[in-house]
């Protein structure tokens, strides 16, 4: 049997309404269609695999859901009639359905389109509860592997009335002793000073000074979040990395930077916190959310100013911080998880939402591996990534506090870039927000295409 984690939790209580469900989606831009015949091999053999789970409630509500495998899926969605290229991106925002749903077993779908000027687009759409974006590049992998030595049967299966009692009670008393710990941690400190220190060790980056922003005026009507897909040079990107003292990922941040800037989210002199991501998945892991956030503290630097090595060394600092914080134990919030995830969703969504203060997400994937790049034997020339809110609204992103969220990932010839909008009054349409993306750009003389 596997239990769920905090963060599927989390991801679960969304799907019940407590914030909009979070669904990852993988693109594959390929100069060549793949045949039908092997779309739908790849997504039987994903119909086999870890993405194939169904989440399931305990016999005792003390005790964590827990993960099985789900026998049904959702049939591949192939496009007869061929995409115009410039509706790729509309296309994509269709593929992210209502009908997932992962307590029915149903938490994913592949889909494709020929594209009008030749090649197809491929997609893959995912419940974040289901798979993190790590979780989804293995599972591809595995898909197209004829020897996966992981799959859904590793999961388990439902067990008895019995069975299940007495797993649920042994699973109880595993979660319960954190919670008396720190119940006995509580009482001989105060209230005060426990939540206080434990704020700062959770963090590892104190407080910072509230960025400045542009003063602008809310906007009223229908809105929805901005979505950008850049592909860049990877030669042009890697060259501007070296030269202005980076890396590949300080540049992105550097980017993601730049942009908040030129928006009005922050102005020179400020310092933002950006949340990247971290995955040290191992190939043999069944874990749905593996996906550790660092927070880091950036410089926003004046817009002549393409110096990457500030940035390079505290993304440096945050990451040895992070790695030091975990090793001596001291990585884990104030009150435990277990606790938590114990409570029901009726207690949780009268709880304020938690924020870290952070501007955005900056989740570089690096490299894709080539067996995940690859589809029905057809090599992509590009691959975006994106997590995105259900249904997100004005009034929702202003809950999230604005910013923009942002995925690169890196083929041979292209650096990838997906960004989402999330300042539904600095970032109000999809070409304002392209039109800032593109100074930004060019300000590190970095080639680029816009989807």
């Amino acid at each position: 049997m596997t239990r769920i984690g905090f963060a599927d939790h989390l991801f679960l209580r969304m799907h019940h309404g407590i914030g909009n469900p979070v669904v990852n989606q993988f693109l594959w831009l390929l100069d060549t269609a793949v045949s039908g015949d092997d779309l739908e091999k790849l997504r039987t053999n994903l119909s086999r695999g870890l993405l194939a789970r169904r989440v399931e409630p305990p016999t005792l509500p003390t005790a964590r859901h827990r993960w099985v495998a789900s026998t049904v899926s959702l049939p591949l969605e192939l496009a007869t009639s061929p995409l115009p290229s410039d509706t790729v991106l509309c296309w994509a925002e269709q593929r992210v359905i209502d009908d997932l749903d992962p307590e029915a077993g149903i938490g994913w779908q592949l889909a494709a389109a020929p594209l009008s000027g030749g090649g197809m687009v491929v997609s893959l759409v995912c419940s974040h509860m289901v798979a993190d974006g790590a979780a989804m590049v293995e599972a591809i992998r595995r898909a197209n592997s004829d020897n996966s030595r992981v799959d859904a049967r590793d999961l388990g299966t439902s067990p008895s009335l019995f069975g299940g009692i007495v797993e649920d009670l042994g699973d109880t008393v595993g979660e319960a002793k954190p919670i008396l710990q720190w119940v006995a941690e509580k009482v001989v400190a105060t209230a005060t000073s426990v939540f206080s220190s434990g704020q700062d060790s959770a963090s590892g980056s104190g407080q910072i000074d509230p960025p400045r922003r542009q003063n602008v005026d809310q906007a009223s009507g229908p809105w929805s979040p901005p979505y950008v897909v850049v592909e860049c040079s990877a030669a042009e990107w890697h060259a501007a990395a070296a030269e202005w003292g980076g890396t590949s990922n300080s540049l992105f941040i550097g980017v993601m930077t730049a942009i908040s800037e030129a928006l009005g989210r922050a102005m020179p002199g400020d310092e933002l916190r950006r949340a990247l991501p971290y995955s040290d998945r191992d190939p043999l892991d069944i874990d749905s959310n593996s996906t550790k956030i660092i927070p880091v503290r950036v410089p926003v630097s004046d817009r002549q100013d393409r110096d990457l090595t500030r940035i390079r060394k505290a993304s440096k600092a945050a990451f040895t911080d992070f790695t030091a914080r975990q090793k001596a134990g001291t990585a884990s919030p104030t009150v435990p998880l277990p606790l938590i995830q114990m409570l029901p969703d009726v207690v949780v969504a009268r709880l304020p939402m938690p924020t870290d203060g952070a501007e955005g997400l900056c989740s570089n994937l690096g490299q894709l591996p080539e067996d995940f790049i690859t589809i029905g034997g057809v090599r992509a020339r590009s691959v975006a990534a994106r997590a995105t809110f259900a249904g997100a609204d004005a009034a929702f992103a202003r809950t999230l506090g604005g910013g923009s969220t942002a995925w690169a990932t890196e083929t041979d010839e292209a650096i990838t870039i997906t960004l989402h909008g999330m300042d539904p009054d600095r970032m109000v349409t999809d070409s304002a927000v392209r039109d800032v993306v593109a100074d930004v750009l060019q300000r590190w003389k970095i080639s680029h295409r816009f989807w």
